[in-house]
């Protein structure tokens, strides 16, 4: 499939359809689906009511995707119970019927007679599809809480300093941004700024944009059994054209400390579901993504026999890297310190697929958009010798990419 087929597809499937959801897997695979079927209605043990509706709500080549919000994890860690109203449910996910499964050699339909006659239509009427509107007038990012933020980091050092934690990610919130049109701004993101597990999703009025460029969790089919891929990053730099990774991120003493720390949770996490000797780390790598450098390691996991994919969420969630180490600990202190719930921020996006397939990024660099308005987290890793401004400046940019992206800069 030609790569500029995609935009007036996906504008297409959201003309037809209530709810929609791209994500990317990585350079060359892309899964793209719709429905007009209502979110499912998912409690506190969502773990088993998810396997339930794959198992009687989801054909074979169906599945369910969305979102898990971080607040979610209340149900299967030891962190504290949700506290206040979230923008959105802490579960959203929607039964399909069927992928499109797009890569170097063109789009592959997966799904009953109906979802492939319905795809087959979309890709046909996807080159009529409207362009999108112009951006309006750009909008800096909001100052943001400099002070309160800067405040939490020394309070997040202290507990370092006490010997509670050896590290804690700690996040603000920006609100309130200019964002005509979620899909434009994604597409735009993916255009200018692409990352490996970016995803867009659009359920009735409300829209997803995630340019989240880290993999939570993977499971596929492999020898023997299903296999576990999650790839955590702790270390950011700028990237310019032509210029190799920085010194500073290469061989910072700061930034593999916080990595190795982030691996050894994930092995720990995987381990509950792995064989025994079954889970193995990779070697840091220096990795370019869009404008920035990211150092991260792959931990890979042969499953017990028995377990699918849902145990895999069950037992890795939140996130090993958005929270801090010791995992526990570090989110009891994050509900302390920042002064709000994160909600989908840190959680997940992806798709769980009824033939035990399972895709997730970790939703990081992710915005909600409704009404013509955006809203998203950003943060960093506090360990012991972080700087609070600097920390402070990091959080800065990291959002003001992400601002001047949603709104057509």
């Amino acid at each position: 499939m030609a790569a500029d087929l995609l935009p007036p597809l996906l504008r297409a499937a959201r003309q037809h359809h209530a709810a929609c959801f791209v994500m990317d897997r990585g350079p060359g695979e892309t899964w793209l689906t719709w429905t007009d079927r209502p979110a499912l209605e998912v409690g506190a043990g969502w773990p088993a009511e998810l396997r339930g509706a794959l198992r009687d709500a989801c054909p074979r080549e169906g599945g369910l995707v969305g979102w898990i919000g971080y607040e979610a994890g209340a149900a299967v860690e030891e962190m504290p119970a949700p506290r206040d109203s979230r923008p959105l449910p802490d579960l959203g996910l929607w039964p399909v019927a069927g992928f499109i499964e797009l890569g170097p050699t063109g789009p592959r339909v997966l799904g009953g007679a109906r979802f492939q006659a319905e795809a087959e239509r979309l890709l046909r009427s996807a080159p009529s599809s409207p362009p999108s509107p112009p951006a309006g007038p750009l909008r800096p990012l909001p100052r943001g809480p400099a002070r309160g933020y800067a405040a939490a980091v020394r309070r997040a050092l202290r507990h370092i300093a006490d010997g509670d934690c050896y590290q804690i990610n700690l996040a603000w919130e920006a609100r309130g941004l200019p964002c005509p049109d979620g899909l434009d701004a994604w597409l735009r993101l993916r255009r200018l700024n692409p990352a490996r597990r970016g995803a867009w999703l659009r359920a009735g009025a409300v829209e997803l944009v995630s340019n989240s460029p880290e993999t939570y969790l993977d499971v596929e089919p492999g020898p023997g059994g299903l296999r576990a891929t999650s790839t955590p990053i702790k270390g950011t730099a700028p990237r310019r054209a032509g210029a190799p990774p920085p010194d500073a991120l290469v061989h910072s003493e700061k930034e593999l400390a916080e990595l190795t720390m982030i691996v050894d949770m994930v092995r720990n996490d995987l381990g509950r579901v792995a064989e025994i000797g079954g889970v193995e780390a990779g070697p840091r790598e220096i990795v370019a993504c869009g404008d920035l450098w990211h150092a991260e390691q792959t931990v890979r996991a042969r499953l017990r026999a028995g377990v699918d994919a849902i145990d895999a969420l069950a037992a890795t969630f939140p996130p090993a890297s958005v929270t801090g180490a010791p995992k526990v600990r570090a989110m009891q202190i994050i509900r302390a310190l920042e002064r709000g719930p994160r909600g989908v921020y840190t959680g997940a996006i992806g798709a769980l697929r009824a033939d035990g397939r399972a895709s997730f990024s970790v939703a990081i660099r992710t915005a909600i958009v409704a009404a013509g308005r955006a809203r998203f987290h950003v943060g960093a890793g506090i360990v012991a010798d972080s700087s609070p401004e600097a920390e402070w400046l990091e959080t800065r940019a990291k959002g003001e990419a992400l601002c001047r992206h949603l709104q057509g800069a």
